[in-house]
C-alpha cells in the first residue's frame, strides 16, 4: 500500500490517491470521486489485522489515512523500517528496491500534483509503481531479519506505528512564526512581515493553494525590509511579478505603507544549563552509541535523545523505568546490561547533584 496526498499543492490537505498491489495485481483507489461511505471497504480492509498491509516509510501514510478516512492501520508491516533494522545506509524505496530486486523505479515525478483528473496515465504508472514490488521486498527483508534475530524488533516497532495517528498542533505557529529569518526583523520591517504573512494565509485558504504558491519566504522578509512605492516598483520585485501585483498589488501597497503595529514578542524564557543533566545524557548517549555501533544500526534508532533525556530526568534504576522512557521491550532488552550499571552509578551520587529541568 501507499498514499498520495497534496501537502505541497493545497492549502487543506487531502488524500489524493491510495495505491493497492496484491495478487499480481495493482489498483489506484480514487477518494475524490467516492464518496466517505464509498470508502468504507478501504477502512475495513485497513483495520482487518488479519490483512498484512506493507508500506514503505509508512508514518505520514497512517496519519493521513486516520485524518481523511478516520482509519487505524493494523496488520501493518513497513519495509522502510525493516531496511533501518539491517543498518541499511540509504534506506529510501528506490535505492532498497534497486538492492534488493534490481528494479529501477522513476524519481521524477516525486512532486505532481495528484489531485489532477484525468489523472495522466504517466502518474497513474508512476503511483502504482510505488507498491508493485513491496511484497517482494518485505519478503527479503523480511528473512534477511530473520537470520540476524530481528524479526521481534521489527514488529515491535510496526505495531508502534498502528499507533500512530493525526494531531493538529493545540496552539499552531502564527504565520510570520513560521517563516525562517522572521526573529531578526525589528520595528516597521516586523509590523510588516506580520501583516505580510497573515496576508498571505489568508489568501492561501481562499485559493486552497499551499503559502508558498501566492509568494515565497524570501520574497516577503524582501518586502518587509525594503518595502515598495508603487506597482511598478512593487512588480519589479524578484517573486512577485506583473500577475501577483496586479492582483493585490493595492493591498500589498497599503500594508507596506501603513501595516498594524505587530504585536510584542513574547519573552523567551530563561534558559537554564544544567552541566550535570547534560554530562550524563553524554555519558548514556556515548554507552549508546557503542552498543549501535556494533549492531550497525542508527543510534537513534537504538535510544532517541529525549529517551536518554528521560532517564536522567526520571532518575531511572530498574528495568521498569528503562522500558517505560525507551518504549520498546527489544531496545530494554538490548540496553539493559549496557545502561542500567551507569544509570546506578547516578542514582548513588550525592543528592542535590543533578534535579530535573523545571
Amino acid at each position: 500500500m501507499d498514499t498520495e496526498a497534496d501537502s505541497f499543492y493545497a492549502y487543506f490537505q487531502k488524500l489524493c490517491l491510495v495505491q493497492l498491489s496484491f495478487a499480481g495485481r495493482h489498483a489506484l483507489v480514487d477518494p475524490l470521486a467516492l464518496s466517505r461511505a464509498g470508502l468504507d471497504p478501504l477502512v475495513e480492509l485497513l483495520e482487518d489485522p488479519s490483512v498484512t498491509k506493507v508500506f514503505h516509510g509508512a508514518d505520514y501514510d497512517v496519519r493521513v489515512l486516520h485524518r481523511d478516512l478516520g482509519a487505524r492501520v493494523r496488520g501493518l508491516e513497513d519495509t522502510q523500517v525493516a531496511a533501518q533494522l539491517l543498518g541499511e545506509p540509504r534506506t529510501g524505496l528506490a535505492a532498497m528496491l534497486l538492492k534488493e530486486l534490481g528494479v529501477v523505479v522513476a524519481k521524477e515525478h516525486q512532486r505532481a500534483d495528484f489531485r489532477r483528473r484525468p489523472l495522466p496515465e504517466t502518474l497513474r504508472r508512476y503511483a502504482a509503481a510505488d507498491t508493485a514490488h513491496l511484497l517482494a521486498l518485505a519478503e527479503i527483508l523480511r528473512r534477511r531479519l530473520s537470520e540476524m534475530g530481528r524479526v521481534g524488533w521489527w514488529l515491535e516497532e510496526c505495531r508502534f506505528l498502528e499507533g500512530v495517528e493525526w494531531s493538529s498542533p493545540s496552539t499552531p505557529a502564527a504565520p510570520h512564526e513560521r517563516i525562517p529569518g522572521a526573529g531578526k526583523l525589528a520595528g516597521v520591517a516586523r509590523d510588516r512581515l506580520v501583516a505580510l504573512a497573515q496576508w498571505r494565509e489568508r489568501v492561501a485558504a481562499e485559493l486552497d493553494v499551499a503559502p508558498f504558491r501566492v509568494v515565497r519566504n524570501e520574497t516577503l522578509l524582501q518586502l518587509a525590509r525594503e518595502g515598495a512605492a508603487s506597482l511598478a516598483e512593487l512588480a519589479g520585485r524578484a517573486g512577485v511579478g506583473k500577475a501577483l501585483a496586479r492582483r493585490f498589488g493595492k493591498e500589498l501597497l497599503a500594508i507596506l505603507a501603513t501595516p498594524p503595529p505587530a504585536p510584542p514578542r513574547a519573552p523567551a524564557p530563561p534558559r537554564r544549563v544544567d552541566r550535570e543533566r547534560e554530562r550524563r545524557t553524554a555519558q548514556l548517549r556515548a554507552v549508546r552509541d557503542q552498543v549501535a555501533s556494533q549492531l550497525g544500526i542508527d543510534g537513534s534508532l537504538l535510544a532517541p535523545r529525549a529517551a536518554l533525556e528521560a532517564l536522567v530526568d526520571g532518575r531511572v534504576a530498574d528495568r521498569e523505568g528503562l522500558h517505560r522512557c525507551l518504549g520498546r521491550e527489544w531496545r530494554t532488552a538490548v540496553l539493559a546490561p549496557h545502561l542500567l550499571p551507569v544509570l546506578a552509578s547516578f542514582s548513588a551520587a550525592p543528592d542535590g547533584e543533578h534535579a530535573p529541568p523545571s
